[in-house]
């Protein structure tokens, strides 16, 4: 590993909660907008926001998924549902 990779890369156990933190402050600016170093604004953009979403709040945001797409049977009705 070269030098410079050492600096950016701390040993194991710092190393993946500080990555972790980044990755995780990265897309959180994706997802809600930025300013860049020159100080031009970058949107925010629909697709990061989804994914932050889907993974901090999954009961709110996940994609609705059936648990067996092959049952494609209809539930039982109702003696009151059949006599309607």
């Amino acid at each position: 590993m070269s030098q410079k990779n050492k600096k950016r890369f701390p040993e194991p156990g710092q190393r993946d909660q500080r990555l972790l933190e980044e990755v995780e402050e990265a897309l959180f600016r994706r997802a809600t907008g930025y300013e860049d170093e020159s100080g031009k604004y970058v949107p925010p953009d629909v697709r990061a926001a989804m994914y932050w979403l889907e993974n901090r709040c999954p009961e709110r945001w996940k994609k609705v998924r059936k648990d067996n797409p092959a049952d494609n049977s209809e539930p039982e009705l109702t003696d009151e549902e059949k006599f309607l």
